[in-house]
């Protein structure tokens, strides 16, 4: 598990070392780093994906999981040194840095230095099963792609694109779920097969007595469609059905799949999702961490905060499982800063304070209509 990530001269951080728990929920103000943190994670990623971290000792910028544009973009803007550095330390003890040579401005491939101990093979970051899944997801298509478009991708596909392929696939060799701890409790006779417990997660979220079913269309598409209950046996294609399910598809997938000691990166996992959904989908996040997969969260949902909240009253989360990682502005000399601020979890759901502006926006509104 990644346990530190450390910044140096990266975009909007000076100098920075960011915690990570099992459960880390990255929230705050826009534009103040909270992208920046997840993008320092897929630099590396591409980077290793590629052959570059290892073979070349450089990071590539602009490629299919993240484009950060070049040198000039990539090295905080203040900076006296054009050194940039990227760090993480794991929770067996291990630490990794890359300082990256951001000299040439204009330049998209970076020469950098390695220090470290351990093996990068064994980060769970740099292996297969990593997932990643950018708010910018598919919605409802009339047909998905069965292959992937990029040089490399996640098996769910960057954007979810890839996910109906997957679970096409995970029928016809009757794929079970990744960690004993996710089976649905409605499933009949507590099958571990991840498509029937897809479907009682699904229709559990968004709270529609649904089934989700692939079928393919040639040698190089599928189509997703959805079953109803009380539809007299009608398939809906994705396009007639509500947006959301679609969307949070992918989400529900990388859980269930998730095995324990895999990372996912999810970025705002609550688009287009009912409030009760969004908190549904919070408590299955929690569920998979509770059950040793590493999830880092990218949201503004008060919804997903208050069903970690939850989590920890029902005792699924507990002690240091979960972190808030709150980033908000400082404005000082003229020029604007991030600050952190670290939100504890307590044992009954209550957090050790609220800044301002920490999803305190109903409170104020209703404080003015009172």
């Amino acid at each position: 598990m990644i346990k530190n990530i450390k910044l140096k001269n990266f975009k909007v951080f000076e100098d920075e070392d960011i915690e990570l728990a099992p459960l880390t929920l990255i929230t705050g103000i826009n534009g103040m780093g909270k992208s920046s943190v997840i993008q320092s994670l897929l630099l590396l990623k591409q980077s290793y994906e590629i052959g570059y971290l290892e073979l070349k000792k450089q990071v590539d910028l602009s490629n299919d999981y993240i484009d950060l544009e070049s040198a000039e973009s990539l090295c905080y803007t203040m900076a006296k040194s054009r050194t940039v550095d990227v760090g993480i330390t794991l929770d067996n003890g291990d630490s990794h840095q890359w300082s990256i040579n951001a000299s040439d401005p204009k330049q998209k491939i970076l020469d950098c230095q390695y220090t470290g101990n351990g093996n990068l093979s064994d980060i769970s970051l740099f292996k297969n099963d990593f997932i990643f899944l950018e708010a910018e997801r598919w919605g409802p298509r009339s047909v998905y792609n069965k292959k992937e478009t990029r040089n490399y991708n996640t098996k769910l596909g960057i954007q979810g694109e890839l996910t109906p392929a997957y679970l096409l696939d995970a029928i016809a060799n009757n794929e079970k779920i990744g960690m004993e701890g996710m089976k649905h409790p409605n499933v009949v006779d507590g099958s571990d097969q991840l498509y029937e417990n897809l479907n009682a997660w699904m229709e559990e979220i968004v709270h529609l007595p649904l089934r989700a079913r692939v079928t393919e269309v040639d040698e190089s598409t599928v189509k997703l469609l959805y079953n109803i209950e009380g539809s007299l046996g009608r398939s809906y294609s994705a396009l007639q059905v509500g947006f959301g399910l679609t969307f949070c598809l992918p989400i529900v997938v990388a859980l269930l799949k998730a095995r324990k000691g895999d990372l996912l990166i999810i970025e705002n996992p609550e688009a287009h999702l009912h409030p009760a959904a969004q908190a549904k989908l919070g408590m299955l996040i929690c569920l998979a961490v509770h059950n040793g997969a590493q999830i880092i969260i990218e949201s503004h949902s008060d919804h997903i905060l208050n069903s970690l909240r939850y989590s920890f009253k029902k005792g699924i989360l507990t002690n240091e499982q979960a972190k808030v990682l709150f980033i908000r502005r400082i404005i000082a000399d003229g020029k604007v800063y991030p600050d952190l601020d670290y939100i504890e979890i307590k044992e009954n759901g209550k957090l050790s304070h609220r800044p301002d502006d920490f999803f305190d926006t109903w409170d104020k509104m209703l404080t003015e209509l009172i």
